[in-house]
């Protein structure tokens, strides 16, 4: 009888530690589901704080501080037309505004206002006058902060919002600052999984304690907090936690904490209920439930070790066995298959974003390096590598005569039929994208063969639509292609002048298919479109100079050589030039040396602009190696900066880059790519080959037991350090041992 209630104490005790185990699992699988949601809202968040603020317009419209006289009225609404509608494809954010200091004006993509009556009209802080909300907005640097719900008027109406700002400028010059509103109905949304119907509570805290929204079935909020110890976790019931069991995570990319508080009856009581059941039972079945258990895991016992033991090392990274066999493994292959699920769907559903997206910077020639297009052709796993390239843009006329959305559905419906033959036409050889209702352009890849072939091949593919759109179509569609180039660094000047042979279509000509090269050449006006002006300020930028060469003797051909531009036409010309290059000083906040005043001196009465030009194009490459040599010791400091760091800290068993990249404030992509780039290896290649040499050392050079070597080495057990050792040098540790100093096993 003893024995008997023995063991039914023990079963009982063995299933309150799994129904708690369950529950907070629960939680903890609930908060790794809120932190990793908000990972990536936040990660948007900076996305499109960092696209605001590095835009070109954004940043010239912070010197204005007389908005509204001159053409500084147009620089305002040709600023405000330029910002996006981000709310429309992100719920998560309300609205976002932009606050310029010396013109004392409020943007956003709907409106535009006066600071004073933005904050009467359109948002305000309860409790916070207009003065102290001005000073604070511009009397410090905000670097990516969220600051805690507070209760807000927006749009005359109260409401509950998360603040994230921007600061615009530099830490010691701030000129303005971008604030993005989340609604505290959204963070919540995420938390109301957590049964809190018989008290408790749940909170999200930034990496300085701050409670940034909180959730309370009693309205008493997040009281009795306790002191996190490690990122993720339970705490069990104390005087610390005001008697409340608390699970929490914490992210490593935000800093972030994720609280969940409950009472810890509501555990017991479930374990009460099955209380009731073990001991009326475990008299009855102890007998047959032993022998059984004997049996089974007699029979069962070798092939679950081997599979537990494979989970283990591979998903978990635990020594020990579980206790809970079948829930481990049914957990773990769980976890598997969502988190698969899961990613897969992640990445379909941003493919198509990141692919337009894509395509649009290749247009506008955004790119500064191939390693640029090449980096992210890798991750849509799409292959553009070719001999030449060539843009065509088709118009659809659009068979409706009613304006409106009868219209635009015609013209969709044009739009999904032409696309579908075009790929069913090109195969892979060609890449279509959407510009503009009735609009669509095609992006041409010679694989191999000549330039005159590639042209053959384009003919053949737009008389074939032709064919195939005849009597589908209400009206025969109209394209219009661009010149060949070998590059993709070049298609924005294919899309360029098949921009032009379109308009030329619209304009002189009733043709249904145009080349660029066969419009009539015209020499009155010269040639800088504004795709190229912003090619030429990148590469400058960037330090590019191979790059900024061949474009500079581009323009230089295409102006004095192949037009016979007029001596006023050519000085034009030239002003155009001197001014992107007095733009890229103003974006560099570079004072303007004595050679660029003395060129500017000479514009108007030089009588050699190629001489002039000459000059210029000096100026850029000169301004282009001075930042190229900048940028090359910048990333000089900084790969010694990190490879001092590893040589000092490869002790420390949770040193990553994901922990480097966090204490860097960089991004983890991009720290990865720059280490490859400037030292040869990958970052975590580097940090095993230090470890690995110095276990090395103490194997040959002390007797210390293995496992004390693997902590000295940046190991967190010895069974780790084991199978990392032998994976690099072939042996396990104490055969290298042996080796090394000649002793016998």
């Amino acid at each position: 009888m003893l024995l008997t209630l023995l063991l039914g104490y023990l079963l009982y005790d063995r299933t309150y530690e799994v129904v708690e185990n369950e529950v907070t699992s629960a939680n903890l699988q609930l908060l790794d589901q809120v932190r990793d949601t908000l990972d990536r809202r936040i990660s948007e968040i900076d996305s499109i704080a960092f696209q605001i603020m590095n835009d070109p317009q954004i940043t010239g419209f912070q010197r204005i501080d007389k908005p509204f006289e001159g053409a500084n009225t147009y620089r305002v609404l040709e600023t405000q037309q330029r910002l996006y509608s981000y709310n429309v494809s992100n719920n998560f954010i309300v609205d976002y505004f932009l606050f310029f200091k010396n013109s004392d004006l409020v943007l956003s993509s709907k409106t535009t206002y006066e600071m004073p009556r933005f904050y009467n009209q359109m948002l305000s802080y309860e409790g916070t006058s207009y003065e102290a909300w001005r000073e604070g907005l511009f009397d410090r640097y905000y670097n990516r902060e969220f600051q805690p719900v507070r209760q807000v008027t927006y749009q005359d109406k109260p409401r509950t919002m998360m603040t994230y700002m921007q600061s615009i400028g530099y830490p010691n010059r701030v000129n303005g600052a971008i604030a993005i509103l989340v609604d505290n109905s959204q963070l919540l949304s995420l938390l109301q999984g957590v049964d809190l119907s018989q008290g408790g509570w749940a909170s999200i805290r930034d990496r300085e304690g701050r409670v940034i929204s909180s959730i309370s079935h009693d309205a008493a909020g997040p009281e009795g907090k306790a002191e996190l110890p490690a990122r993720r976790g339970i705490l069990k019931p104390s005087e610390a936690t005001d008697g409340m069991m608390i699970s929490y995570t914490t992210s490593a990319d935000t800093g972030w904490s994720y609280v969940v508080a409950q009472p810890p009856h509501v555990v017991l009581e479930k374990v009460l209920y099955i209380k009731k059941i073990t001991f009326a039972l475990v008299g009855l079945f102890l007998f047959i439930g032993l022998l059984l258990a004997g049996w089974l895991a007699y029979r069962n016992s070798r092939p679950l070790l081997g599979i537990i033991t494979t989970l283990n090392e591979r998903v978990s990274g635990q020594a020990q066995r579980p206790g809970d066999v079948y829930g481990f493994i049914h957990q773990a292959v769980s976890g598997l298959i969502d988190n698969n699920r899961q990613l897969e769907s992640e990445m379909e559903k941003q493919a198509p974003l990141v692919w337009d997206t894509f395509f649009e910077r290749l247009l506008k020639g955004e790119f500064v390096t191939m390693q640029q297009i090449n980096t992210l052709l890798s991750h849509q796993r799409v292959d553009l590598h070719g001999t030449g390239y060539a843009i065509g843009i088709i118009r659809l006329r659009g068979g409706c005569q009613e304006a409106g959305e009868e219209r635009l559905r015609h013209l969709d419906l044009e739009r999904v039929l032409v696309k579908e033959a075009l790929r069913g036409l090109m195969g892979d050889e060609g890449y279509v994208h959407d510009i503009a209702e009735d609009r669509i352009t095609l992006l041409l890849v010679d694989r191999g063969g000549s330039a005159d072939d590639f042209q053959s091949r384009i003919a053949s593919l737009i008389e074939r639509l032709h064919q195939q759109m005849e009597g589908v179509l209400s009206e025969r569609i109209v394209v219009a292609l661009g010149g060949t180039y070998g590059s993709l660094m070049e298609v924005s000047s294919s899309y360029e002048e098949a921009r032009q042979a379109l308009f030329h279509t619209e304009t002189h000509s009733s043709s249904k298919v145009i080349w660029f090269e066969e419009l009539p050449h015209e020499s009155s006006g010269y040639y800088f479109p504004g795709e190229i002006e912003v090619r030429l300020m990148n590469y400058t930028k960037a330090g590019e100079s191979d790059e900024l060469t061949r474009l500079l003797e581009s323009i230089r051909e295409e102006n004095f050589i192949h037009r016979h531009l007029p001596l006023s036409m050519q000085q034009l010309f030239l002003c155009e030039v001197a001014g992107c290059l007095v733009k890229v000083h103003d974006q560099l906040q570079a004072e303007q040396p004595e050679a660029v005043r003395t060129l500017f001196q000479q514009l108007t009465s030089t009588t050699d602009p190629h001489e002039l030009y000459q000059a210029l194009a000096e100026r850029f490459a000169e301004l282009c190696h001075t930042l190229d040599q900048r940028k090359k010791s910048r990333n000089h400091d900084l790969v010694d900066m990190m490879v001092e760091s590893l040589n000092k800290r490869y002790k420390e068993p949770d040193l990553n880059l994901d922990k480097l990249a966090d204490e860097l404030g960089m991004s983890k992509v991009y720290l990865s790519q720059f280490f490859k780039e400037q030292t040869g290896t990958n970052f975590s290649d580097y940090l095993i080959q230090l470890r690995m040499r110095r276990a090395k050392e103490l194997l040959i050079g002390t007797s210390q037991p293995i496992n004390r070597i693997a902590e000295l080495a940046g190991y967190y057990s010895s069974n780790t350090f084991c199978r990392a050792f032998k994976r690099e040098t072939g042996l396990s540790a104490t055969a290298y041992r042996n080796l090394e100093t000649g002793n016998q096993v």
